[in-house]
């Protein structure tokens, strides 16, 4: 079993993986906003689009924050809850 210690000066990171919600081909769209060279999202903002047959699906951000990796390749075939990308919410500040 693993645990998070903590470190001075650092902050646990916790990390949000979205997933595909069926099986389909997986589009990855083109990012919005950068910050220090790193995908910035919105919560509810698309970041990629399954492609079932003639229909699609947005696959939307659960927080927002940044992108930490992208799980899927575009144009992979995906299965439901198959993991699409990791995203490091953002932390609101504390008083």
């Amino acid at each position: 079993m693993r645990t998070v210690e903590h470190v001075a000066g650092h902050r646990p990171v916790w990390l949000r993986v979205v997933v595909a919600p069926g099986p389909g081909r997986v589009r990855l769209l083109p990012p919005r906003r950068f910050a220090d060279g790193r995908e910035l999202v919105e919560r509810g903002q698309p970041v990629a689009r399954l492609v079932q047959g003639s229909s699609e699906i947005d696959i939307l951000s659960p927080v927002g924050g940044r992108v930490s990796s992208v799980l899927a390749l575009d144009g992979e075939p995906l299965v439901a809850g198959q993991p699409v990308m990791a995203i490091e919410p953002e932390v609101e500040p504390t008083s």
